[in-house]
């Protein structure tokens, strides 16, 4: 045991501080945790009917276009992380390009952006789960109690070595890539009733006015493809891991969202587009597997749905307990967060508290009789795209400020042109969010203001704590957003 170990009475366990074990993670390990994160199954059987009820038959387009922003952020964004690593990752970026208390006040929000995401994910896994139980079994089971159960279930797999968290999002990733795979044969297989058609990707045929609030549904559907970089410290080789798998879970996504997008407006037929999701939008991915696909496949992707977002939870609640490690370990929270186990080198104090906060919150959601996919589900995770978008416009302009004041061997591309492109991009989808919000939330300005005001309070909380630093701590101060740079 080295002077950097503490043993933990009782337990017979050791516990280190403010390491994480490096080459735990491999590369196909990122992309299994970035894309589960994203719940491509989720999407397009959840979200994409949604996607064709405001977006019409341009829908895949919109999925196209988000891949290509993004595709351009990303190469700001890994590059950067060839420099810089660390578990909190957009603040530590931020941190180096923009100063220290924009990265501190940016790590808060990272953190509860992540975390809501995460609740309302487990909220709706819940929701699946009672519903898929009561029309595959027959049993009446309440969403709280699933969505408690399935919490518990990441709880516990989040506690063990990061290497096991992998192995199970590997498993479930494929089943739902697999089925929404079969689903496209099946479709191109039987053929469709209209021919196939390109049209959806010609400007021509573009309505602008149909493109803001599509892409409000289409660019919050990649979230989490950035957390490649939570884990540069856990990876072999970051400098080459972290671009790797970044670009791989970039055009994974872009891939199958605008695919099967396509292949689902192709099955029904573009001139048949409206009728079909006049009867329940919901139901429409559904009604098109049961037609091409056969009704037992149809299902075993109700079971798929609610693994497809114990993935997604599983995800972020290792992100969310990696920056609550980062933000411990630099002073801007408990230095406790900071511990790790000596048998797992997993945050296991960040880990316990981050499962507390989520099973809290299930609970109380639960006993709330809020609804669980109109309310809690809208009101978590759409502060978490503003988070997120906001994070990643301060994140590419960092990149910019940060190479112009740092000598590098990175091309201008890399650390110019694509990020400026990037912000510029990101900075209209944002305003687009903010000013379409409604659509998604339905509670006016005041109701918006109070549901993102965490994020806000967040972001407070995080400059002060920096400015305490400062004054009381100035060694700490000096050491915030450097991690394992």
């Amino acid at each position: 045991m080295n002077s950097n170990t503490t043993a933990t009475a009782g337990d017979g366990l050791a516990e280190r501080k403010g390491t994480l074990r490096k080459g735990a993670i491999e590369a196909r390990h990122l992309v299994f945790f970035v894309v589960a994160a994203a719940a491509p199954l989720t999407v397009l059987a959840g979200f994409a009917p949604l996607a064709f009820l405001v977006g019409g038959d341009i829908a895949p387009a919109g999925y196209l276009l988000a891949g290509v922003v993004y595709g351009l952020f990303a190469v700001g964004f890994t590059a950067m992380s060839r420099y810089v690593r660390n578990a909190g990752a957009f603040y530590a970026y931020i941190t180096q390009g923009l100063g220290r208390s924009a990265g501190a006040g940016s790590a808060l929000v990272a953190y509860v952006a992540y975390t809501l995401g995460e609740i309302g994910f487990c909220a709706a896994a819940g929701l699946f789960a009672s519903t898929t139980l009561r029309s595959l079994a027959g049993v009446a089971v309440p969403w709280s109690v699933c969505a408690l159960l399935l919490g518990v279930v990441v709880c516990v797999v989040a506690y063990r070595r990061v290497e096991a968290g992998a192995r199970l999002l590997a498993i479930l990733l494929l089943a739902e890539i697999g089925i929404l795979l079969v689903l496209a044969f099946a479709i191109l297989w039987a053929g469709v009733p209209e021919g196939y058609s390109a049209a959806a990707f010609s400007p021509a045929n573009w309505s602008w006015s149909l493109l803001g609030p599509l892409f409000v549904m289409t660019f919050v559907v990649y979230i989490g493809f950035e957390q490649t970089a939570v884990y540069s410290e856990e990876v072999a080789d970051p400098s080459k891991t972290v671009p790797r798998a970044t670009y791989v879970a970039v055009a994974v996504l872009t891939f199958l969202y605008t695919f099967m997008s396509w292949i689902f407006l192709m099955a029904i037929g573009p001139s048949n587009l409206t009728a079909a999701l006049g009867a329940d939008p919901s139901m429409l991915v559904f009604g098109i597997n049961t037609t091409f696909a056969g009704a037992f496949m149809t299902d075993v992707m109700q079971v798929l749905i609610v693994t497809s977002f114990v993935a997604g939870v599983l995800a972020l609640h290792n992100a969310g307990s990696r920056y609550l490690f980062s933000l411990g370990r630099e002073g801007l929270l408990p230095a406790k967060l900071a511990t790790t186990g000596a048998e797992t080198a997993s945050p296991t104090t960040a880990v316990i508290v981050q499962s507390a906060i989520l099973l809290v919150s299930l609970l109380a959601f639960g006993l709330s009789g809020l609804d669980p996919y109109t309310q809690i589900v809208v009101w978590t995770n759409t502060p978490t795209l503003v988070g997120v978008l906001f994070l990643q416009i301060l994140t590419s302009i960092a990149v910019i400020l940060y190479f112009a004041r740092n000598s590098n061997h990175e091309s201008p591309w890399h650390r110019l042109v694509a990020p400026g492109l990037a912000a510029i991009a990101l900075i209209v989808v944002l305003w687009l969010v903010c000013t379409k919000m409604d659509l998604l939330t339905a509670l006016g300005n005041v109701g918006n203001l109070l549901i993102n005001l965490p994020l806000i309070l967040a972001f407070v909380l995080g400059v002060f704590r920096a400015s305490q630093l400062r004054r009381n701590n100035p060694n700490a101060w000096i050491a915030l957003g450097q991690g394992q740079a």
